[in-house]
C-alpha cells in the first residue's frame, strides 16, 4: 500500500506527464495547422523590411502561416510565380509589367508608396553633370531602379541619355562595383546608401529629395490564387498590416533588428529606419492615377516594352476588405 507521500509523488509525476503530453500535442497541432507559403523578394534591402520582420518577429506564424522568404532576381521572379514555385512576390514592378503583357498576375497591396532609392556617386562626383559620359549601376535594366536613375538625373538638369547604365544583378553587387571604382555612381537602397555616404561617397540625388512616389514594395500574386483562395490571401494581407503596425510602434526593436540583420552601426540603423518609415502607406495602396503616371513615364522613355494599364493589373479589393476590418 502506497504512503501519502508516495501517492502525492505519483500524482505529481502523472500530472507533469499529462502536461508535457498536452504541450507536445498542442505544438504538434499548431505545426500541422501552419499553412506553407513561399514569398519571393528581389533584394536584401530595407524596402522589403516589413516582410522580414513579419517572419522573424513571429507575426506570420501568429496568423497560422509558415512563410519561406526566397530571394529571386529578374525574370526568375515572374517565372516562379507562373509555375507556382512561389505564391507571392513582394517587388511588384516586374509582375505588373508582366501582367500588362498578358500574364495572369495582379498587384494586391502596396506597403511603400515613396521611392526609397538614392543615387550615390564616387567621392569625385560633386554634381550630376559629372556623370556625363560615365556609368551608373542599377540592379537590373528596365526595372524600377533603372526608371528612377534616369528620372533623377533628368530632374537634376542632365540628359539621362548622356549616361551609361549597367545592371549588376543586386544592390550588394552595385555597392561592390561602386567601391571598386568600376562605376561612377550607383542606385542604392537603405541602409547601403547611408553606409556609403559615411564612407565618403556622395549623395547625388534621391527619391525623397523630389518626393517621388512609386510602388516600391508590396504584394503581387496570380489571378488563380485570388479566385481559389481569397481567405488565404486575406490572411497574408492581415499579417502584413499587423507587421506594418509593429514597424511603426516598436522603434527600439526595429533599430536593433536592422543593425543586427544588416550588420551596420546603431546610428546607421536608426537613420535608415527613420528614412524607411516615411515611405509607409496608410492603407496598403497607392492611388491608381499616380501608379499609372509612373508606368506611363517608363513606357514613354522606352524602359518597359508595353504600356501598363494600372487599373487592370491592380486589384485592391481584398486589401480594402482587410483594412476595413482593422478599423
Amino acid at each position: 500500500m502506497k504512503t501519502v507521500a508516495q501517492r502525492s509523488h505519483y500524482l505529481a509525476g502523472r500530472a507533469l506527464l499529462v502536461f508535457f503530453l498536452s504541450v507536445v500535442s498542442v505544438q504538434s497541432v499548431q505545426s500541422q495547422e501552419l499553412k506553407k507559403v513561399r514569398m519571393g523578394y528581389p533584394a536584401f534591402s530595407l524596402t522589403f523590411l516589413t516582410f522580414f520582420v513579419a517572419k522573424d518577429a513571429g507575426i506570420f506564424k501568429k496568423h497560422g502561416l509558415d512563410v519561406d522568404l526566397v530571394q529571386l532576381a529578374g525574370a526568375v521572379q515572374t517565372s516562379a510565380l507562373v509555375s507556382g514555385e512561389i505564391d507571392y512576390l513582394t517587388g511588384i514592378t516586374g509582375p505588373l509589367v508582366a501582367a500588362a503583357r498578358g500574364l495572369p498576375f495582379k498587384g494586391i497591396m502596396v506597403t511603400h508608396d515613396r521611392t526609397l532609392f538614392w543615387l550615390i556617386g564616387a567621392p569625385d562626383i560633386r554634381r550630376t553633370e559629372d556623370l556625363i559620359g560615365k556609368t551608373v549601376a542599377v540592379d537590373r535594366l528596365a526595372t524600377l531602379q533603372d526608371i528612377v536613375a534616369r528620372d533623377l538625373i533628368k530632374r537634376k538638369g542632365v540628359n539621362p541619355d548622356l549616361v551609361t547604365y549597367i545592371q549588376t544583378g543586386s544592390v550588394s553587387n552595385s555597392v561592390q562595383s561602386l567601391s571598386q571604382g568600376s562605376v561612377a555612381a550607383a542606385v542604392l537602397s537603405l541602409p547601403h546608401n547611408v553606409t556609403m555616404v559615411q564612407k565618403g561617397y556622395r549623395e547625388v540625388a534621391s527619391g525623397p529629395e523630389f518626393n517621388l512616389r512609386s510602388a516600391s514594395g508590396g504584394i503581387a500574386t496570380t489571378e488563380a490564387k485570388l479566385k481559389k483562395d481569397p481567405a488565404g490571401v486575406k490572411t497574408v494581407i492581415r499579417a502584413v498590416f499587423e507587421a506594418m503596425d509593429f514597424n511603426r510602434r516598436e522603434k527600439v526593436w526595429m533599430v536593433n533588428y536592422i543593425a543586427n540583420k544588416w550588420k551596420v552601426p546603431a546610428k546607421v540603423a536608426e537613420d535608415s529606419y527613420k528614412a524607411w518609415l516615411n515611405g509607409f502607406t496608410a492603407d496598403g495602396k497607392i492611388p491608381i492615377k499616380e501608379l499609372q503616371d509612373i508606368y506611363d513615364q517608363a513606357f514613354a522613355a522606352k524602359l518597359i516594352p508595353t504600356p501598363v494599364p494600372a487599373a487592370q493589373v491592380m486589384d485592391y479589393s481584398l486589401t480594402d476588405e482587410v483594412f476595413r476590418e482593422k478599423k
